[in-house]
């Protein structure tokens, strides 16, 4: 069955990780809390059409800078390479940044709200953060496979079609909440649809992994182990699903017309019964 596997990063692709999701979780909190920091909206503009693809793109131009970073610990920082969250902590991130979109960048601070700031620190051999309320940890090396870490586009469209799927079905049915019939219909109809020969436990698994990436992006509160899910979507999470839109429709109506049967089917031996006592 597929699960999710990792992959092993250097010093420098962490570090670069670290900072693309510490940039694109702070995007969606500003969106989500509706921030009237001026600088925080314009930071907010430059990223918020970002897809994955855009992300990934961003990851690879940053572990290029922060390799060049670290060559250059001699002549700069000494021991470590490190940039603060904190407003004036980053500027070399700001800069590379800059140079990556070929815009200004606002110093905002990156840390989450409510969360002290930390500092990130990167040499050759590991990278570690100092947390400013809990002191230093040493960064693994191994992480959950994503996107933007592997580029598998087709592990991406299955992601975008499912998430664009709930997207969906919440529009027509904001009843549905079944995990079990989301990953049957769902996963029977990719495989029917798929020019591949695919293994019904490998494309379960996939949905799984894919499933329980969607809720940590706090789009959805569930897991695939759960009964039920509790759609929870912002404009934000969108970007990118246009053209995924179509299919998506289709996997919707897939899923809730067996959904629609049954409870016909109910209805009509609910009614025929009183009828028989009658």
């Amino acid at each position: 069955m597929e699960t999710s596997k990792k992959v092993e990063l250097s010093p420098v692709e962490v570090t670069a990780y670290w900072w693309t999701n510490s940039i694109k979780g702070k995007v969606r909190e500003i969106v989500v809390y509706n921030s009237r920091d001026y600088n925080e909206n314009l930071f907010v503009n430059i990223f918020y059409g970002y897809t994955e693809v855009d992300w990934r793109n961003l990851y690879l131009a940053l572990t290029k800078d922060i390799a060049h970073d670290v060559e250059c610990l001699d002549t700069t920082q000494g021991v470590y390479f490190s940039q603060d969250t904190c407003i004036g902590g980053h500027d070399r991130l700001n800069e590379e940044l800059a140079q990556i979109t070929n815009k200004f960048i606002p110093d905002i601070r990156l840390a989450g709200n409510g969360v002290k700031d930390s500092v990130i620190y990167t040499t050759s051999s590991r990278a570690s953060v100092l947390y400013k309320s809990c002191g230093e940890r040493v960064l693994p090396t191994m992480y959950d496979e994503s996107y933007i870490l592997t580029g598998d586009q087709k592990k991406l469209d299955f992601y975008n079609t499912l998430i664009s799927t709930i997207a969906i079905i919440e529009q027509k049915d904001k009843y549905f909440n079944s995990v079990p019939v989301l990953r049957e219909r769902f996963c029977q109809e990719y495989i029917r649809l798929s020019d591949e020969d695919e293994n019904e436990e490998d494309i379960t698994g996939l949905f799984n992994v894919c499933f329980d990436k969607v809720s940590d992006k706090k789009t959805i509160v569930g897991r695939h182990f759960d009964r039920k899910y509790f759609p929870s979507f912002r404009n934000i999470d969108f970007v990118g699903l246009n053209s995924y839109l179509p299919l998506a429709n289709h996997y919707a109506g897939v899923i809730l017309e067996p959904v629609k049967n049954n409870n016909e089917n109910k209805s009509c031996k609910v009614l025929k019964k009183h009828e028989k006592n009658n």
